[in-house]
């Protein structure tokens, strides 16, 4: 099967069966995909094996649907399908899927496999009996000659005559048990390489393993640093899921018979782990079940005595907590708390910890001994620490706080009197979830209270995105939307309007940050809470808000001018504020006076006199420009022209000798002319005053640590070089020429995810741009009410770039992806 050429990696075969993906060179060019061929074999024709794609799709639902894989991509967990009848192809998630056969069948031929010139070494008998139990509870058995086991799923090699075989593939997650070959016992008599005496003494060897101590079992592999861990974690992440109960009958500890009569009795109460139902049953030791697993998955084993513990590790997890859950954080890897534990495949215990740390966790083991003293020997260092005495209340994780209040008020629903109580659990819960929006940097709280008993959400917006931070008990829902209310001053009876608060954090908090609250009523008599988080900020110098030389140039040019309009555009979040801010501090001179009238102030500037609009007592951005009018200003910047006054005066303001900046809620620039035509402007007064119109939109960019690069196809940059073109009508071929002319050629990269970025694949936004200037053309058409289509028109011809245009240009330079710049 042909692979995508966009496609970053193919599928490799290691010596053990296991399938991985194979990195291609920087300088090869894309590979066809190699379907995997059984350990010990290979396809007599490989050409016609890579070549047959012809395929039957069995869906999770019954459906089935025959016709070719034009790609395999494995690490997307999806194929490309296309139907016999169908003209293009589709992506098929492999979530959806309970098998795939290729219908093509291909001929094998054995590899020789010796050590120097020794005879030819044991392979597994060509027809090996498999049985898969598939999710939706019925099961796929026969024979395979031999089969790859990888991370993705399963490949099977069903015999046909002569020595051929047809191809499966049945994902992973379509598998609840897979059952493949004879015992290895069995085989060995079968081939008379041991006699069964050999084989019954083997198996009382292997039952004598059983009472084996867990701590003897793991002693040869402790961990004392550090980097030994980051690499122990590195390897257990290349290894695939196992089940405790597969594996421990692949290992021999466990019959087939055994797991399911456990099996069924862990069907009646899910609330038993399986290891211990089997080790009520006598049939396998508790110790010895963590020590298959520890040894199956390569779950690292941590010795706490000398394991150097960093103490900002230590405070995720208070003292309190590490003592009742009998766990100490040793580390932080990969997004997770690295936690050392007894027994990590106690998953009731672990899932409590999560709950009440609030964070994913990744389990290593430790003795219990060690535990215990080493939880006694750090945090009783920690407690010595002035910092961490003065820092204690703060380093209480949210989860905690929660599992105290659950405690706090058994089944019974909080009412108004906790929201008051200014030392309870429910006040630390609120300032801890506005002390971690500030940390992480988040734009937004969003409270969403649920009916039917459904829990409370709590999300933050980052970098444009919405984030799940927090989910709350149903009956926390009032208490911490009346909490809110307190904090900002509002009628906490009133549930049947919204109402708009400002909280100073500063009066509860540690931080000082002020948050703009709005309380809405929703279905059920329920009230949902958004809060905008109005941090301190500093402004971004002009240089660094990503416009091009050529933009930068103009732009600086613009607002040189001693009088004059200059607007910036676009919707609610695009960072106006942002930009306007930072025009203002090219322009902070000694020798200048700036006033602004802003609701709020979001970023302050030494040197700027900056005014809190009001419109509650009449003090509104046209009240404002009045009085600037009278107050000697050089340069005066309104927050937003939201109606006609405000709009007149400042048209009037950039006529008398003043420059103006503003802002519009506008799509794009050469909208705004007609938006301010449209507010009753005159078109000759607001021609001479207008400098120019700045649009711009917000784009997650690309994580430079883990972003990953491709060589597009020629359709693809000829289908983009169009895009490109769409709206400028410009010559796609003079474009897509000038991208293939770059010495180094086009690459585009995709997210990937990592720690850095939260598994994102984005950190941090930038700016797209679209400047109109208003040269003599683009006034003249202003002066006669022009449509937007032909201000646009001889923008574009005077050289504008469009919002789209320039997302394009920084798809090109590697900074962000198409799905970005198109979602904008």
């Amino acid at each position: 099967m042909s692979a995508d050429p966009n496609a970053p990696d193919i599928l490799a075969r290691t010596s053990n069966g296991q399938i991985r993906p194979r990195p291609q060179a920087k300088s090869a060019r894309p590979q066809r995909f190699v379907w995997p061929a059984p350990p010990y074999y290979e396809f007599s024709d490989a050409a016609a094996a890579a070549a047959a794609d012809e395929c039957l799709l069995i869906f999770r639902n019954g459906a089935k649907a025959a016709g070719a894989i034009v790609d395999f991509l494995s690490d997307e967990a999806l194929i490309r399908f296309r139907g016999r009848d169908a003209a293009d192809s589709i992506n098929i998630a492999f979530s959806s899927l309970l098998g795939i056969h290729l219908l093509q069948p291909v001929a094998l031929k054995r590899q020789p496999v010796r050590i120097d010139d020794s005879e030819e070494l044991l392979i597994p008998s060509e027809d090996q009996p498999f049985a898969v139990e598939l999710v939706n509870g019925h099961t796929l058995k026969g024979e395979t000659i031999g089969h790859v086991h990888a991370l993705c799923g399963l490949f099977l090699f069903l015999p046909e005559r002569d020595g051929a075989v047809t191809r499966w593939f049945v994902p992973a997650e379509a598998t609840r048990s897979i059952s493949i070959g004879k015992p290895i016992g069995e085989m060995l008599v079968e081939e008379k390489l041991a006699s069964a005496e050999v084989v019954d003494a083997a198996l009382e060897k292997q039952q004598a393993l059983r009472t084996r101590r867990f701590g003897d079992y793991l002693t040869e592999h402790q961990i004392v640093s550090p980097e030994q861990l980051a690499a122990a974690l590195k390897q257990q992440r290349a290894q695939p899921m196992q089940k405790l109960g597969e594996t421990l009958v692949e290992l021999g500890y466990l019959t087939e018979s055994e797991l399911h009569e456990a099996l069924a009795i862990e069907a009646r109460d899910r609330s038993v782990p399986l290891g211990k139902i089997l080790a009520d049953m006598g049939v396998v030791d508790g110790e010895v079940v963590n020590a298959v697993m520890a040894k199956k998955l390569g779950i690292p084993f941590v010795s706490l005595t000398n394991f150097r513990i960093p103490p900002e590790v230590l405070r995720r997890i208070p003292a309190g907590m590490a003592e009742r859950f009998q766990t100490l954080p040793v580390a932080e890897a990969e997004g997770s708390l690295v936690v050392a534990v007894e027994n990590p495949m106690d998953m009731a215990k672990l899932e409590g910890l999560r709950f009440a740390a609030g964070t994913k966790l990744l389990p290593v083991m430790a003795s219990g001994e060690d535990i215990r003293a080493a939880i006694e020997r750090s945090y009783g260092q920690a407690q010595e620490s002035p910092v961490a005495t003065v820092r204690k209340s703060a380093d209480v994780g949210i989860g905690e706080l929660t599992h105290r209040l659950a405690a706090e008020t058994a089944d019974a629903d909080l009412d108004e009197q906790h929201s008051a109580a200014q030392d309870s659990t429910l006040v630390k819960l609120v300032n801890k979830m506005i002390l971690d929006a500030t940390e992480q940097q988040a734009s937004d709280i969003h409270i969403e209270a649920n009916p039917a008993g459904r829990s409370m959400r709590v999300r933050f917006r980052k970098d444009g995105a919405l984030v799940t931070y927090l989910e709350l008990p149903a009956k926390f829902r009032k208490a911490v939307v009346s909490r809110l209310k307190v904090m900002c001053q509002l009628d906490i009876t009133e549930r049947r309007k919204p109402q708009d608060g400002k909280i100073e954090f500063r009066r509860f908090g540690p931080v000082d940050v002020d948050l703009r609250v709005v309380t809405i009523p929703t279905a059920g008599g329920l009230e949902d809470v958004v809060m905008r988080v109005l941090a301190p900020a500093t402004p971004v110098p002009i240089g660094e808000l990503g416009f091009d030389a050529h933009a930068l140039e103009q732009i600086k040019r613009l607002i040189a001018r001693p009088h004059g309009l200059f607007l910036v555009c676009g919707p609610t979040g695009s960072g106006k504020t942002t930009t306007q801010h930072s025009l203002l501090g090219h322009l902070n001179t000694p020798d200048t006076k700036i006033w602004t009238a802003e609701d709020p102030i979001e970023i302050a500037q030494p040197g700027l006199r900056q005014v809190q609009v009001n419109a509650k007592i009449g003090w509104t951005f046209a009240a404002a420009m009045r009085s600037f009018m009278r107050a000697d200003p050089d340069i005066i910047m309104v927050g937003e022209m939201r109606d006609a006054e405000t709009a007149k005066m400042g048209i009037e303001a950039s006529l008398t000798g003043h420059l103006v900046l503003s802002t519009l809620h506008t799509n794009s620039a050469p909208e705004s002319v007609v938006r301010l035509l449209d507010l009753g402007m005159d078109p000759f007064n607001f021609a001479d005053a207008l400098l120019g119109i700045l649009a711009q939109r917000l784009v997650r960019k690309l994580c430079p640590d883990c972003k990953t690069g491709y060589a597009p196809s020629g359709p693809q940059l000829e289908e983009l070089a169009m895009e490109y073109c769409d709206e400028s009508k410009g010559d796609p071929g003079k474009i897509l020429h000038g991208w293939r002319s770059q010495p180094k050629g086009i690459t585009l990269y995709r997210a990937k995810g990592c720690a850095r970025c939260d598994r994102t694949g984005y950190k941090g936004r930038m700016g797209l741009y679209e400047l109109l200037v208003a040269d003599a053309h683009v006034k003249r058409l202003v002066q006669t009410r022009a449509p937007v289509q032909v201000i646009a028109a001889a923008a574009a011809a005077n050289g504008m770039r469009t919002l789209k245009q320039d997302g394009i240009d920084k798809v090109i330079r590697g900074l962000t992806d198409l799905q970005q710049v198109r979602t904008v």
